[in-house]
């Protein structure tokens, strides 16, 4: 986007009128390749009764084999997942994965997601990304200090009534395999401007001390991790090659709750993974109950053509899965409740980012929506904001919220 814009393209929502359309998919499990295929026939009809002239294809897919009797992705000359294809056999590609080029935020302007690296060395069985994206590599301190200054100061033309980026989150298939991790937090909260630094898609053996000590101490840096854990059962983890045992994850989880007290632990379980049993799903719910953390995904193990879970024995049923899962998040919506109602009569800083639909039932009082600390965009709950005209709330601003009600996922407050 950022070369385009260089070259004098601009941008529109409206793919009708659109003469490019440039569409990122993701080819990590068949669900997410048939979106993305679905939305690149969805797009294929504006070539037809729109202005589009070229379809572009960006992300993983074209590196992945597409079977499609309507539709073929050809890949271009050096095909990766850091270039944009052409659809109906245009072969040129246009390199995208030089990080020195200018960026342009898709993003809301008050958050900003910095990519801190490419590829991981994990090889867990069930995971496709090292395929398709490679190897780990890394980008250096200087090159992304210097995107942070650029994503804090920088917002489309549409946005530039609200403020600048408040909010940085690191993203990597792996954030905690960059050696340089610490000092990246530790120079991102000395940048005047920026208030949240959150951090996402952590690996727990990649959790180090020194990480833990200057996420505790830098007070920009929000006590919130992302910390896919996959499951609780040492026989499963040892299947999935994730490198540790249920002792260490129960070991690490009181380390950073005792740096930490306020900390908000997000963790993503897969269930159904080859020769899971009643009893290692049993140790997992117990490690759910027993650790009662603040955000929890579920997902059914997806098998996946290339890696090594594919051809374990002890596949299970698609029934049995969805049970389980159904099972493992009611169990983790009574946590969340019980968690949320203890932030009744607190007071909490909101990000606003948006004005609520219905007006409050009186006429002096506005309703906004935003998220707290513990809460990373898209993904988990909201907050609820009444607030006086006189106020003046502004969508991108961090208020005062007291928090007033609870639900299951969101929060409900008013500014004060």
């Amino acid at each position: 986007m950022g070369q385009m814009a260089e070259e004098g393209f601009s941008y529109t929502s409206d793919p009708a009128s659109a003469e490019v359309i440039i569409i990122n998919t993701c080819a990590f499990l068949s669900s997410a390749r048939k979106e993305s295929l679905d939305v690149i026939k969805e797009m294929a009809a504006y070539k037809k009764n729109g202005a589009c002239r070229q379809l572009l294809v960006a992300g993983c897919l074209p590196k992945y084999k597409v079977k499609s009797k309507k539709l073929e992705v050809r890949k271009g000359r050096g095909a990766g997942t850091g270039e944009i294809q052409h659809v109906d056999g245009i072969i040129d590609s246009i390199g995208l994965h030089d990080c020195h080029v200018p960026r342009v935020k898709a993003t809301p302007p008050w958050t900003a997601y910095i990519k801190m690296s490419e590829g991981c060395n994990n090889n867990c069985a069930y995971c496709l990304i090292p395929s398709i994206r490679g190897k780990l590599r890394y980008r250096t301190v200087g090159d992304i200090i210097k995107q942070v200054d650029a994503a804090h100061g920088q917002h489309l033309p549409q946005h530039r009534n609200f403020p600048p980026a408040k909010e940085i989150i690191f993203v990597a298939q792996d954030t905690t395999a960059h050696p340089k991790f610490p000092e990246i937090l530790k120079k991102t909260a000395k940048i005047k401007g920026v208030r949240w630094i959150r951090v996402m898609y952590t690996h727990p053996k990649h959790i180090t001390d020194k990480f833990i000590d200057v996420m505790a101490k830098e007070r920009k840096v929000l006590k919130y991790i992302d910390l896919p854990m996959q499951h609780s059962s040492d026989k499963m983890l040892k299947a999935m090659n994730r490198g540790y045992d249920r002792k260490y994850l129960e070991a690490l989880i009181a380390k950073l709750r005792k740096k930490m007290p306020s900390v908000a632990i997000r963790t993503t379980f897969i269930v159904g993974f080859p020769g899971e049993t009643e009893k290692d799903f049993e140790n997992l719910t117990d490690f759910v109950k027993t650790i009662k953390f603040d955000r929890v995904g579920a997902f059914p193990f997806s098998r996946e053509k290339g890696t090594k879970a594919y051809g374990m024995k002890g596949q299970v049923g698609e029934k049995v899965k969805s049970e389980r899962v159904r099972k493992l998040m009611k169990i983790q919506e009574k946590i969340s409740r019980q968690k949320n109602r203890g932030f009744i009569g607190k007071t909490m800083e909101v990000l606003i980012e948006g004005a609520g639909l219905k007006p409050a039932r009186t006429g002096s009082a506005c309703k906004f929506t935003g998220r707290t600390y513990r809460d990373a965009p898209e993904i988990d709950g909201r907050v609820e904001v009444v607030s006086s005209k006189e106020q003046g709330v502004r969508v991108g601003d961090i208020v005062k919220v007291k928090i007033t009600k609870a639900g299951t996922h969101d929060l409900e407050g008013t500014v004060i």
